[in-house]
């Protein structure tokens, strides 16, 4: 693969992961303050979302998937919902444990990212994380066949999968 490629590659992957904190960020309002120890640990959230991503070894088709899932809670959210400081980096976790799930039947990222976040989340948060987040999206959207519901959306993602592949 000539340089060239490469530095192509590159700058879409940026793009999509500017793109993903950008996203995350905007779904509900969290409170600044750093209450607990666990918050103070928590880099950036750009940060957070792009070392996930290497150490993970995530594919840009997880986290497009992960992005699907977490518009679609954007739009189950009421208008009053607010978070405390890391509810951003719960549910981008939560969106990327389903989206592995979805793409990979079997638990090698699923454990990567476990061990990514053991200091400061448990595999017990990291359940009631999921549990949450499909509690607010509901399974029947999770599931590709019924969940696009509008086309402009699918139309949408895929133009911007097509950007980064």
């Amino acid at each position: 693969m000539d340089t060239l490629s490469l530095q192509f590659r590159q700058s879409n992957l940026d793009a999509l992961l500017t793109y993903a904190v950008s996203n995350v960020d905007g779904i509900i309002q969290c409170s600044p303050p750093k209450k607990h120890y666990q918050h103070i640990l928590l880099p950036s959230l750009q940060s957070f979302i792009t070392t996930m991503y290497k150490r993970c070894r995530l594919t840009p088709t997880v986290l497009i998937i992960a992005l699907i899932y977490l518009d679609r809670l954007k739009c189950n959210l009421p208008n009053q919902a607010r978070g405390e400081f890391d509810t951003h980096y719960k549910l981008f976790l939560a969106a990327i444990l389903l989206a592995s799930k979805y793409i990979e039947d079997h638990n090698r990222l699923t454990k990567s990212i476990y061990r990514a976040v053991a200091p400061l989340y448990g595999p017990r948060d990291l359940a009631e994380m999921e549990r949450s987040f499909l509690a607010i999206v509901s399974v029947s959207q999770i599931k590709w066949a019924r969940g696009w519901g509008r086309r402009k959306n699918y139309d949408a993602w895929f133009f911007f999968s097509r950007t980064f592949f």
